[in-house]
């Protein structure tokens, strides 16, 4: 699966741009890392590249097609294959059953012994059935990447994924980045700090600043990251 933004503007009021002529093409299999201060455009190029919102100018092809032209059964299809975690976790009113299982549900997919496995793997076993509003925010932020994972993305794009997880459990998401790469899918994340062991799979960083993709270079050209 391949994405492309060809000359990407973005306002959230029509007056002042928050992108600004991005031009970025993502080929699987690989990791690319969005790099760039507080407010520089990172999260809105995320959910641009996750067929979320539509740009204010600009072309988003996927396969080398416009998707923001085609129809709405083909456009729901499409998105089917991206899925998008925010940087603060999004909970829904209920259980951690209740959310970590409602992608699946949406789809009209059943995938019982994989659900299971990711939220034992993730240590939420023992709040399955646990409202959401009583989980601590290392366990909420764990349970909306489980809800992410168990979906099977071609594409994963994650805001700020390790925030709110102690080690153990960014070591965890570290090797299921690797595994997805590994199978040829694409990962694609916004971050403060760059793993090492992310190094090795890492396609490009992508650094933006002031709306505008700056750079664009291999992270071993960038070890400090």
């Amino acid at each position: 699966m391949e994405i492309e933004l060809k000359n990407i503007w973005y306002s959230y009021d029509s007056y002042t741009y928050v992108l600004k002529d991005v031009n970025l093409v993502l080929r699987e299999p690989g990791l690319y890392v969005v790099v760039g201060p507080n407010g520089s455009g990172k999260t809105t190029l995320l959910k641009i590249l996750s067929l979320i919102i539509k740009p204010s100018k600009g072309s988003v092809l996927v396969n080398g097609r416009d998707f923001w032209v085609l129809g709405d059964d083909e456009k729901s299809l499409i998105r089917k294959s991206i899925v998008y975690v925010h940087d603060k976790p999004v909970l829904l009113r209920g259980s951690v059953r209740y959310n970590v299982e409602l992608g699946l549900r949406l789809r009209g997919e059943k995938r019982g012994d994989e659900v299971l496995e990711y939220i034992s793997r993730y240590g939420l076993r023992e709040v399955l059935d646990k409202p959401v509003n009583k989980l601590s925010a290392g366990q909420a932020k764990a349970m909306t990447i489980v809800r992410a994972l168990i979906l099977k993305p071609k594409i994963l794009a994650l805001d700020e994924p390790f925030t709110f997880l102690d080690n153990t459990k960014v070591k965890l998401l570290i090797e299921d980045i690797q595994r997805i790469v590994r199978d040829g899918g694409i990962v694609v994340i916004a971050t403060h700090y760059m793993y090492r062991d992310l190094e090795d799979i890492s396609k490009n960083v992508i650094e933006v600043v002031n709306g505008e993709v700056a750079t664009l270079s291999s992270v071993k050209k960038n070890p400090t990251l």
